[in-house]
């Protein structure tokens, strides 16, 4: 995959803003979104799918999907300086 393509290929999806319903109901659960922009390279999906691999002769039953909702989730509970820290060892 040429850099042109890997660049075109990327997507960015805009998260809804939550909107206050109107007071009809009861105030139930409150949603906070965060948006994470992740790009994987042929490296990082090599990676996940001997992860796959490994699982599949255990036990384990992992699929790519989980593997990256682990990623961002940790990602995600990480301060900006923290952030900032691992880019800089990329």
């Amino acid at each position: 995959m040429s850099e042109d393509e890997f660049i075109n290929s990327a997507t960015s999806h805009t998260l809804p803003v939550a909107v206050p319903a109107p007071e009809a109901k009861p105030a139930g659960r409150k949603r906070t979104y965060k948006a994470i922009s992740v790009s994987l390279t042929d490296n990082h999906i090599e990676a996940i799918d001997e992860v796959i691999v490994q699982a599949r002769s255990g036990i384990v039953r992992i699929t790519r999907s989980d593997i990256i909702k682990l990623a961002i989730d940790g990602l995600a509970e990480k301060s900006e300086a923290q952030l900032l820290e691992l880019l800089k060892k990329l």
